[in-house]
């Protein structure tokens, strides 16, 4: 999510920073200790939710698996779900240990896991799936959003009969005895009297399909090896890749979804370290947060400490900039996720960096230009852009300057 000055500092060539990269030899991060709600009424506050951005913005920051951040940070925006719907805090932070638990390991596994997810159950109303009254949101969004992309040659019947296939799931809720034998609070739970077990047709595969069987049926399809497999190379290079890139990629990643092979063949690519992909990307806010919290070096918040309970939500300090840049983690705007391209680059953004910094507490004070661009992991910096900076004697200004130039705006 960022490149960590203090790893930068001690790498010599790309084939190393490449490797240090990907380095998953490191213990996995210890999970947040959320509590879990004991009722419906007792579903969580805002304060649960700042807990759980401060915990991942942390990890974003940590040196050690920064490729597991960089994947777990994708699959939440790939399979975008909000706790503004899902309103349980509980619930959203299972699914981020579910998408941090798959991000490095079996697309397959990871679309099964998430299909039964309580949180996405909620989110996109498969709790209301029933053989007798239909919801297609999953199913369409899972077609569209999660695997074959949009355009690629499904139907309306193939969403209905993908939406057949996964109905019958609910989530069980605390204090509902009829739900409670089905299995632990908050899980998810599979009621074969609310399931459609006739014969559906999907993607022309023909059976009593149910959920497993129709996300099957999907795997088997190219066109959802070549969505994930570019959508994953945009996200890694930053290019688009041409259509022979997408067709080697897919081959690899289809073989058995490893997301690792898919990854590795990504970075052996040889567009990845090109000049065509450095700044090729816009910065998201988060990416800007993480970045000022390295070039800090201090564990810092992303709300305000609170006097009171009544004051937290209206000090919440970057989390509010977050919000308002509608890239606040566990709250994309919408099933397709957080903004991308371009518009990451409006005036709102622009302005909102600079409560992104009010995040440090004490600002370093670095004198050389150079060396404070280094702490944010730029190294190309224009001569305008050194003359500004270089102006101010103020360090905490000169910080903020830095944190707002437009070298940090691309990546």
């Amino acid at each position: 999510m960022g490149a960590h000055p203090d790893v930068v500092a001690d790498l010599h060539d790309p084939s190393a920073a490449i490797a240090r990269a990907l380095d998953l030899s490191a213990p996995a991060a210890t999970p947040l200790d959320l509590t879990v709600p004991a009722s419906v009424k007792d579903k969580g506050k805002v304060r649960d939710v700042l807990a759980m951005v401060d915990w991942w913005v942390e990890r974003m920051q940590n040196p050690d698996r920064m490729l597991e951040e960089r994947l777990t940070w994708f699959w939440h925006d790939h399979f975008a779900t909000s706790v503004a719907k899902v309103r349980v805090p509980y619930l959203s932070y299972q699914q981020h240990l579910t998408l941090r638990q798959h991000a490095t390991g079996n697309f397959a596994e990871l679309l099964g896991a998430i299909a039964k997810d309580p949180a996405m159950l909620v989110y996109l109303d498969g709790i209301t799936n029933t053989a007798t009254e239909r919801n297609e949101n999953f199913g369409r969004e899972c077609l569209e959003l999660f695997t074959l992309g949009r355009d690629a040659g499904y139907t309306q019947d193939d969403v209905v009969a993908a939406s057949r296939a996964f109905t019958g799931w609910v989530v069980v809720l605390p204090d509902r005895p009829r739900l409670s034998r089905l299995g632990a609070p908050w899980s998810a739970a599979f009621l074969p009297g609310r399931h459609d077990g006739a014969t559906k047709t999907l993607l022309g595969t023909t059976g009593a399909l149910d959920l497993d069987g129709a996300l099957a049926v999907i795997l088997e399809q190219p066109a959802t090896a070549r969505f994930v497999a570019a959508k994953l190379y945009r996200e890694l290079v930053g290019l688009e890749p041409d259509d022979g890139t997408v067709t080697s990629l897919a081959k690899t990643f289809r073989a058995d979804y490893d997301v690792m092979a898919l990854v590795h063949a990504v970075v052996d690519h040889h567009e990845f370290s090109s000049d065509a992909a450095v700044r090729s990307k816009y910065r998201s806010p988060v990416e800007k947060l993480v970045a000022i919290r390295q070039a800090a070096g201090e564990p810092v918040t992303t709300h305000a400490v609170a006097t009171s309970k009544r004051q937290l939500p209206k000090r919440a300090g970057a989390a509010v900039a977050l919000r308002s840049m509608s890239y606040l983690p566990f709250l994309p705007p919408n099933v397709a996720g957080f903004p991308k391209g371009a518009r990451l680059l409006g005036p709102a953004n622009l302005v909102h960096t600079f409560d992104l910094v009010q995040a440090v507490a004490d600002p370093p004070s670095v004198e050389n230009v150079d060396d404070l661009f280094a702490r944010f992991g730029v190294f190309d910096v224009s001569d305008t852009t050194r003359r500004v900076v270089a102006r101010e004697r103020d360090p905490a200004r000169r910080f903020v300057l830095v944190a707002a130039s437009p070298e940090l705006s691309l990546v």
